[in-house]
């Protein structure tokens, strides 16, 4: 017979209380993890010794050649300087955008819930919907921007949006902006509405502008939600490969290579899987890095505030 359970015994107790069976719990989702993250991660990393040309010719090891090669080809470089650019600007539109929309959202007025229930939507759709929704209204015979813009006197001829190297990377970090701001503003929203409401009114009837509600109930109550989003902002910013690659492949003449662009390029287009793993791996260990820094700053004001 097992052990009796006691009748106000939970779930967790009982977990808690058999450490065994919390492991065999867990033990789906490590293996899904090794399966999913670690075997790949340390199979990029052997494979970055290596010089891989095509799949089934023997590896032959190089040491560093790759990781050297990388470091000092002017296209990683490039990339490294528009992923920082596409990355800085994205980010802080998409926490700035997040915000207003948030701030709008928590406002009481008409329609208010039919807006809050369909500004997900962008987020919802799949990247390839995005992709030829916005390729066909940013089409310069065909697109509806081109046209309005033309009748109502705004310009002379059509505007290449995805094809322009002046227009391309300010076109295609709009887009990711509309489609990601909409997932933050529902997590910002949720944020707002923790505030209560007195504290509000207690400000106004000291006399308190609006401004300084905001600077000083808003902003200190949703910064820790605010701080989440600028890192998952950042991470998945910096790692966008589909929305670029189905916009504009990298082109024109590279101007929307990122980093993710110039790993997949090297890997599946020139065949050099070898090199294409050490650039993974330098753009992991440099993620890496920030990700470490910006934790442990925030781990600092946290524990500064306890104090």
């Amino acid at each position: 017979m097992g052990k009796k359970l006691k009748p106000t015994q939970n779930f967790a107790e009982i977990v808690f209380n058999d450490p065994v069976l919390g492991i065999l719990l867990v033990l789906p989702l490590l293996f899904w993890v090794l399966a999913t993250i670690i075997y790949p991660l340390f199979n990029t990393i052997y494979f970055s010794f290596f010089n891989i040309r095509y799949i089934g010719v023997p590896f032959q090891p190089v040491g560093l050649t790759n990781y050297k090669y990388v470091l000092q080809d002017p296209s990683f470089l490039l990339a490294c300087g528009r992923s920082a650019l596409w990355t800085l600007i994205n980010v802080t539109l998409q926490i700035v955008g997040s915000l207003v929309v948030a701030l709008i959202l928590n406002q009481n007025f008409r329609g208010r819930d039919f807006i809050r229930n369909w500004v997900i939507l962008p987020w919802v759709l799949p990247t390839v919907v995005v992709a030829i929704m916005w390729k066909w209204i940013l089409d310069p015979t065909h697109g509806v921007v081109n046209y309005l813009l033309i009748n109502l006197g705004l310009l002379a001829e059509p505007i290449q949006f995805l094809a322009s190297p002046q227009w391309v990377m300010p076109t295609t970090i709009f887009i990711n902006t509309w489609r990601w701001t909409p997932y933050f503003s529902i997590i910002l929203l949720a944020a707002l509405q923790t505030i209560q409401r007195e504290l509000y009114e207690a400000a106004a009837i000291d006399g308190a502008s609006t401004w300084n509600q905001f600077r000083y109930i808003t902003l200190p109550v949703i910064a820790p939600v605010l701080s989440v989003v600028a890192l998952n902002s950042f991470l998945w910013s910096v790692n966008i490969f589909d929305t670029i690659w189905l916009l504009t492949r990298g082109g024109p003449i590279d101007y929307t290579t990122t980093l993710p662009i110039y790993i997949y390029k090297k890997a599946f287009q020139e065949f050099r899987f070898g090199e294409a793993s050490a650039a993974s791996i330098v753009m992991f260990l440099g993620l890496l890095l920030i990700v470490v820094v910006y934790l442990r700053r925030l781990f600092r004001e946290s524990e500064e505030e306890g104090l």
